[in-house]
């Protein structure tokens, strides 16, 4: 008998809670927001709410951190992109910067050539090296343009005109310069402190010299002004001299201790940076009056 009960008694409870179910269902239908259960929906999802966004919190960052995991791939090919780019616009940048100092010294020499000689060639220095301990500069300009050996070189500005060396071969379309630091070279000059004069010589991989100034001159390197040395103008026998006068040949940068009672000598750092030498002016001295000489 027992047995046979339960399932009965299971019926009666489904049908009990299914017309309890239908009743509530009826009634919060009637009601509307105004019912006790709709009343309890609300109290539920305010006492709820606190709790999903705890729960919200924790999990978003899980969630952004699978989400970046799954982007990682594309970002890094983003970065790599824009790294590029960065290094594409400083490459630019420096470009620019190069084109405009390169446009300086085009308006430098430019200059030069209106104040020192009208008729001068410029020309861009196109080679440079040293056979036989002889140093040379090899230029775009020959004598298709007027250059001719003997003629001196120059670069710099025209406030500040500064000596390179002087021709020494010609071809119709280029030439070669012997530099100032050159051991063959050599060329009058005179301090701009003392107005004393003195025979400047290239001594290739080392600082030029000047010998021949008076034992007597004062040469004072740590005053307010430094000790320049620029060619010297002179005539011989009506000639004018190859070079033109107040062209800066260098800076004298020590005293050389000598035995000679009649003499002093001076070393002098050139004032062109021959590794950096990139335009010059050829200086058309059949150009000056009475000619040139040697």
């Amino acid at each position: 008998m027992v047995t046979r009960s339960r399932p009965r008694s299971t019926r009666l409870l489904v049908i009990a809670l299914v017309s309890v179910s239908l009743a509530i269902i009826t009634l919060d239908y009637r009601e509307g927001d105004a019912g006790p259960l709709a009343e309890a929906g609300r109290w539920t999802q305010t006492a709820m709410a606190p709790l999903q966004q705890g729960v919200s919190t924790v999990t978003r960052p899980v969630g952004d951190f699978f989400s970046g995991l799954a982007h990682l791939p594309s970002l890094e090919r983003d970065n790599i992109d824009l790294r590029t780019k960065v290094a594409d616009l400083q490459t630019q940048i420096a470009g620019v910067g190069d084109i405009q100092d390169r446009l300086r010294t085009l308006e430098d020499l430019l200059g030069l050539k209106r104040t020192l000689d009208p008729a001068g060639v410029p020309a861009v220095v196109i080679g440079n090296g040293v056979s036989n301990f002889e140093w040379t500069i090899t230029i775009s300009a020959g004598s298709d343009d007027g250059v001719a050996v003997g003629q001196p070189v120059v670069a710099g500005s025209a406030t500040s005109p500064r000596l390179v060396g002087r021709v020494v071969s010609v071809t119709p379309v280029s030439s070669d310069v012997q530099p100032l630091i050159d051991q063959n070279f050599a060329v009058a000059g005179r301090l701009s402190t003392t107005r004393a004069t003195g025979l400047v010589r290239g001594r290739g991989e080392q600082d030029p010299t000047m010998d021949g100034i008076p034992q007597d001159t004062q040469i004072a390197l740590n005053g307010v002004q430094p000790v320049q040395v620029f060619t010297v103008s002179y005539e011989i026998n009506g000639q004018h001299g190859r070079y033109p006068p107040g062209i800066l040949i260098g800076e004298v940068s020590s005293v050389i201790q000598s035995t000679n009672a009649l003499e002093t000598a001076v070393t002098l750092r050139p004032a062109v940076d021959f590794s950096a030498l990139e335009y010059v002016l050829v200086y058309k001295t059949d150009q000056a009056p009475g000619g040139s000489t040697g």
